[in-house]
């Protein structure tokens, strides 16, 4: 069982909670200032501030580190046109097995056979898989990962295929096989 929640989420969560937490802080010193009911309100920023707190230290402890590599704006926003049908995701799942198993296993948890000689090692796709868009997914298939030994795949696999792996690992992560 992983952690639901990378790394960077997490730390997005805390900003979020911290932001609020300003907020009610700001609303009770101007109550206060005024004279007026200020109690509620410096509750309410300090419960939000121990909750950021909470979700930092979660970050830093418990919550997977998922390195997030730059994609334009418009792939995150990408839809894949590929229908979610069975025979798509069995498409996919050929694709995988035939261009990917070879580093990032048969589950995808990047533990193949040629893993071990990579540095960075593949990254386990069942975690990181849910964490991005799709759009980001079939990016990072299409141009490769920089930095990694993760290969650009758009010469060798056409467009609808590289929707189809994207198809069989969002199953995949999902806990299908």
């Amino acid at each position: 069982m992983t952690f639901p929640v990378s790394r960077q989420g997490m730390e997005q969560i805390a900003i979020l909670l911290a932001i609020g937490a300003a907020f009610f802080a700001a609303t009770a010193a101007w109550r206060w200032y005024r004279q007026g009911r200020w109690r509620r309100g410096a509750i309410s920023g300090g419960v939000l501030a121990g909750a950021a707190m909470f979700a930092l230290v979660l970050a830093y402890t418990v919550a997977p580190n998922i390195p997030t590599q730059p994609v334009p704006f418009t792939a995150r926003f990408a839809q894949d046109p590929v229908p979610d049908t069975p025979e798509n995701v069995d498409a996919g799942r050929a694709l995988f097995r035939q261009s990917c198993v070879v580093c990032h296993g048969v589950r995808g948890l990047g533990d193949g056979p040629a893993a071990f000689t990579l540095n960075p090692r593949p990254f386990n796709l069942v975690v990181h898989v849910p964490q991005h868009a799709t759009g980001e997914i079939h990016y990072w298939i299409s141009e490769g990962v920089p930095g990694t030994q993760m290969p650009a795949w758009k010469e060798n696999l056409t467009d609808t295929q590289r929707w189809q792996i994207v198809r069989f690992l969002n199953v995949l992560a999902a806990g299908g096989s």
